[in-house]
């Protein structure tokens, strides 16, 4: 029976490695992520067999042979995955039968390393949504009464005669206004409609350095290391902007010391990558857009939870800034991650490109 790869085409996204085989072990077809973990096109793949790439797989494929049962199945085992000439990387396999054809076999394939980062980052991810979650939830119940305690605090403060105690009304107003603002703040991202439209990501950030630069004028470089092949991609402008601008504009105030010293500096930084993970998927070629500074880093403690709703590293910070980032991200389907050290931190996204 012929085997059509065409059954498996959707399968091309994934993150893990994907194989699929005969019962003798002939590759009939890999899909990206498996092409990439061997460094071999899927023409160079077909040519050997699973055996070439995976110590145990001989002993599985013995197994099935003889026992060609539907409910087969080797769950996550732990192997070696060789792909010369570089040196064999250890990688957790799961092997079962293809469930319309038990003639062929479906080998996934993550390295073990990959495996303990996909499960923290889908993790870490899990938190930030539920924390964004109670926040929005929250943030419902709280306006409510609060336009009600600004109105009752109004009317009293029609009553009173004494310029002393309008102070205090004034202390309530002014609290339950400061409250407000920052339960729209909360609310801002889910009353966003996401509008795509075709967008150059450079002429976006020109002019959000302009503007950063006009904020501070003195004592701060913004190099530009961009890539001129970057295609249009499909975006939301407004929320483009809000990204660009929040990252930018944080990189910068963290920056006071060396503004001061007239050494502060921030890149802007693009790039076309292919085969990258972005969140949970596999993506073919994704935009990579880094905003990095050469401040202190951000603190130990805050490196995982930064993205978090009220987590800030800034003193006045509202700590909703880059929460709004990864929400406008997200809805991109891409992806946002920071590394920091003292002396570079770089906020990395990738936004899936369409070509």
């Amino acid at each position: 029976m012929s085997f059509d790869a065409k059954r498996l085409e959707s399968f091309d996204l994934l993150r893990l490695g994907l194989f699929a085989c005969n019962k003798e072990g002939d590759i009939l077809y890999a899909n990206t992520a498996a092409q990439f973990l061997s460094g071999q096109s899927l023409k160079l793949l077909k040519e050997r067999k699973l055996q070439y790439y995976l110590n145990s797989s001989d002993e599985w494929l013995a197994n099935y042979r003889a026992h060609p049962e539907p409910s087969f199945l080797v769950p996550n085992e732990l192997d070696h995955f060789l792909r010369p000439p570089a040196e064999p990387i250890p990688v957790l396999v799961t092997i079962h039968p293809f469930p319309d054809d038990e003639n062929i076999l479906l080998a996934e394939i993550v390295p073990a390393d990959k495996t303990l980062q996909m499960t923290r980052e889908r993790h870490m991810n899990e938190l930030s949504e539920n924390t964004r979650r109670l926040l929005r939830n929250l943030a419902h119940e709280i306006k409510n009464p609060l336009g009600g305690i600004r109105g009752a605090a109004q009317l009293l403060e029609g009553e009173l005669h004494d310029p002393e105690n309008k102070e205090f009304t004034e202390v309530i107003i002014s609290e339950a206004d400061r409250l407000q603002h920052l339960v729209d703040k909360i609310l801002a991202p889910y009353r966003q409609l996401y509008h795509p439209v075709p967008t150059n990501v450079h002429e976006i950030l020109e002019r959000v350095r302009l503007l950063v630069q006009s904020e501070f004028p003195e004592g701060l470089k913004v190099v530009r290391d961009y890539d001129i092949s970057v295609p249009e991609m499909m975006a939301d402008r407004g929320q483009l902007t809000q990204i660009s601008l929040n990252l930018m504009r944080n990189a910068a105030e963290a920056l006071s010391e060396q503004i001061a010293q007239g050494t502060a500096c921030i890149t802007l930084k693009t790039r076309v990558v292919h085969h990258v993970q972005v969140g949970q998927s596999f993506c073919r070629t994704a935009l990579n857009i880094h905003v990095i500074d050469n401040g202190e880093g951000i603190p130990k403690e805050l490196t995982d939870s930064i993205f978090y709703p009220l987590v800030s590293g800034k003193e006045q910070g509202s700590g909703l800034g880059l929460s709004l980032v990864q929400t406008f991200v997200e809805q991109h389907g891409g992806s946002i991650s920071v590394s920091s050290e003292a002396g570079r931190t770089d906020f990395s996204i990738l936004f899936p490109l369409s070509l």
